[in-house]
């Protein structure tokens, strides 16, 4: 008698598509489970900024949102172990995993069965930097080192954010590897397609949601608790953003962010034309993101692009059944 394949779905796609509201479905429907494919929703008190959105999932049993504190390292290949781990419990309670989530290379991960492994040291000629002196570093400096160290590009990475250069620097000079292992699960890999400008309309709407549900406020309350500003920079979009309007603001306001009033509405109001440039700013930088997110998921063409919930079901219920 053949084994039983053990059967995993994954829902991807583009901020604000609607990734969470299909997943918490399909659960519903399919006796399954959530597991988040988001390198930012692991950390405790980025609530607003992330789109967590808790409240939708029903009662929906997640997994891997709200498992690290701020600053706290965690990398494709700290969160990779524990993907697989959640993945193997929800399978052996006789459940369907379903991973949402849009950072792709998360979700590559896990369907490729990304590993670490230590890799013979070579001399590649360049100098060993420590934490202190990679904190000092340019973006296009820390390219630089990483080129040097890593010239076959093993080690994928955002080549952007600073933080995650740093690491991957870090993990070259530790002499780790990325291998390839095939996992011993299949998945279905569903992409939600929406037209761009309903896409770009459902982001905006998020947006105005987002600050007047306190997403000003939830910044605020980070640097208090003496979150470092330079890593909610890090964090890129929504934190990088709002983080740089409060510095505008305490600076226009002669004063530290820890001293503006914790109101966003009374900020909103007294800085209203800063206000509506970064509003702006974050619908244009949002738009951008979730471009470059379809970019990435485009590449794949194992993804299947479907916008409508009657046919990601009956996917899932062929996929599943077979």
């Amino acid at each position: 008698m053949s084994k039983i394949k053990k059967k995993v779905v994954a829902i991807v796609g583009p901020t604000a598509s609607g990734k969470t509201a299909f997943g918490v479905r399909l659960a519903k429907e399919f006796n399954g489970e959530i597991i988040s494919a988001d390198s930012r929703q692991v950390y405790r008190g980025l609530d607003l900024g992330t789109g967590k959105d808790l409240g939708e999932y029903d009662g929906v049993p997640y997994h891997l949102i709200d498992i690290a504190d701020p600053e706290e390292k965690m990398t494709l290949f700290d969160y990779l172990p524990l993907a697989r781990a959640a993945i193997a419990d929800v399978l052996s309670r006789g459940k369907l995993p379903i991973i949402v989530g849009g950072t792709g290379l998360y979700v590559q991960g896990i369907v490729e069965g990304f590993e670490l492994q230590v890799a013979e040291r070579q001399s590649v000629g360049v100098a060993e930097y420590s934490r202190q002196e990679l904190d000092g570093k340019t973006v296009k400096e820390l390219n630089d080192i990483l080129d040097k160290i890593d010239p076959d590009k093993n080690l994928k990475v955002d080549r952007k954010n600073a933080h995650r250069l740093i690491r991957a620097i870090e993990m070259a000079q530790e002499g780790l590897t990325p291998v390839k292992i095939k996992p011993d699960f299949e998945v279905l890999q569903i992409g939600i397609d929406l037209p761009r400008n309903l896409l770009h309309e459902k982001i905006d709407k998020r947006v105005d949601a987002r600050f007047a549900e306190g997403m000003l406020e939830e910044v605020q309350v980070l640097i208090d608790r003496g979150v470092s500003t330079d890593w909610l920079i890090g964090l890129g979009l929504e934190y990088r953003i709002m983080t740089e309007f409060l510095q505008k603001i305490a600076k226009l306001s002669n004063c530290e962010i820890a001293e503006l009033p914790k109101n966003n509405s009374a900020t909103m109001k007294q800085y209203n034309n800063e206000f509506l440039e970064v509003s702006q700013d974050l619908k244009f930088k949002s738009h951008q993101f979730a471009r470059r997110q379809m970019t990435w998921f485009r590449r794949f063409p194992e993804i299947n692009w479907l916008s409508e919930y009657d046919q990601i079901k009956r996917f899932v219920k062929i996929f599943i059944t077979h």
